[in-house]
C-alpha cells in the first residue's frame, strides 16, 4: 500500500506543547503557505519535560487539521501503539484518511515514556513486549484496512471477522524507532521507517540493516521510504551559535544531548547538514525546531534552508 506523491520532502514536526486549537490552526496555515510537504504532531498526553503545559490529543487535532488545510500531508510522529486498540486505531485512521482526502500518513511506534503510561493507567511492559505488541498491532491495522473482514489472533491483540468501512484509498504506514526488532517489523509490513533524533549516529548502520532485512523477506527495499526526525535551531550569524547552544541545552535539558543531534547554524549550514544526511539515504525530513516551531523559525527555514536542499 505504497503511495507516490510528487511533493517536497521536508515537513515540520510540531510538538503540541502549549498550543490551543486556534494557535495550531494558525501555525498549520503558515506551514502550508510556505511550501512545506507535511505537518507532523506528537502523540503525548503532555510533552516530555513540559507536564504543566496544555497539550491537545494528536488524533483529535489531526481531524481538525484535515479540514483546516488543503495540501499538507498530515501525520502523527508517532502514535504510541499502547494507547488505542489496533482495531479502533484502524477505524480512526481510515476516517481521517477520508476526511483529509488521503493526506494521512499513519505513524506508529512501540511507546517509551514510562511516566506517561503510569499517569494515565496503562501497563508498561518491557521493551520486547511492547515491540511484540507493535508487530501485532501493525498486522491488525493492515488487515482492517484491506480485508473484507479482519481476523487475527496474537499473544496480545486479536480481532474476529471485524468489518471496517470505509476503506482508505491510500494510507501509508510509517514506523518510528531504531531497534533491530522494529526494523524487522518495518521490513515485513511498513511503507516507511523514521529514524528518531536521538538515534542519529546509528542511521547508516540501521539503514544498511533494513536493506538486509528486506532482502531476507524478499521485499524490494525501494518500497520502504527512509525518513529522519531532526532538530534545527537557526541563527542569523555563526557568532550566535554558542549562545543558541547554551540556551537549547538549558531549555531542553533531558530531551536533547547536543552531541550532534541538533543542527544549530545559519540556513546555509543547516542545508549542508541535511544534504549530508540525505546522502546517507534519508528521503524525507521531519524538522522539529528548538523553540518548538515558532513562526519566525519556520519562516527562516523556508527562506534559508529549503532552497538549499533543492540544489
Amino acid at each position: 500500500m505504497t503511495c507516490r506523491r510528487e511533493t517536497p520532502r521536508v515537513g515540520v514536526f510540531l510538538p503540541l506543547a502549549g498550543l490551543d486549537w486556534d494557535a495550531l490552526r494558525a501555525r498549520a496555515a503558515v506551514v502550508e503557505r510556505l511550501g512545506f510537504e507535511a505537518l507532523w504532531l506528537d502523540d503525548h498526553f503532555w510533552f516530555p519535560t513540559r507536564p504543566d503545559e496544555a497539550h491537545l490529543d494528536a488524533l483529535t487535532a489531526l481531524a481538525g487539521l484535515a479540514v483546516a488545510t488543503e495540501r499538507l500531508l498530515l501525520g502523527p510522529l508517532v502514535l504510541c501503539q499502547s494507547y488505542r486498540s489496533p482495531a479502533l486505531l484502524a477505524k480512526m485512521a481510515a476516517s481521517l484518511a477520508q476526511m483529509s482526502g488521503d493526506r494521512l500518513v499513519l505513524g506508529l511506534g512501540a511507546g517509551w515514556m514510562e511516566e506517561e503510561y503510569r499517569a494515565y493507567g496503562y501497563p508498561f511492559p518491557p521493551p520486547r513486549a511492547r515491540l511484540d505488541q507493535l508487530d501485532e498491532a501493525v498486522q491488525i491495522v493492515r488487515r482492517m484496512l484491506t480485508d473484507a473482514r479482519a481476523t487475527f489472533t496474537g499473544a496480545h491483540y486479536g480481532v474476529c471477522e471485524a468489518p471496517q468501512l470505509p476503506k482508505p484509498t491510500c494510507l501509508p504506514l510509517l514506523l518510528g524507532g531504531a531497534s533491530e526488532r522494529l526494523l524487522r517489523v518495518v521490513a515485513r509490513h511498513a511503507d516507511g521507517w523514521n529514524c528518531p533524533n536521538p538515534a542519529w549516529r546509528d542511521l547508516p548502520a540501521r539503514r544498511a540493516r533494513l536493506l538486509e532485512l528486506c532482502a531476507e523477506v524478499g521485499r524490494d527495499p525501494a518500497e520502504v521510504e527512509v525518513s529522519e526526525q531532526v532538530m534545527v535551531v537557526l541563527v542569523s550569524r555563526e557568532a550566535e551559535i554558542p549562545a543558541a547552544r547554551e540556551r537549547i541545552g538549558r531549555e531542553l535539558a533531558g530531551f536533547v544531548k547536543l552531541d550532534g543531534d541538533v543542527h544549530i547554524g545559519t540556513g546555509e549550514m543547516v542545508a549542508d547538514a541535511l544534504r549530508a544526511r540525505a546522502a546517507l539515504g534519508v528521503q524525507r525530513f521531519m524538522v522539529m525546531f528548538g523553540d518548538f516551531g515558532s513562526v519566525e523559525q519556520i519562516e527562516a527555514f523556508a527562506a534559508g534552508v529549503l532552497p538549499g536542499l533543492a540544489t
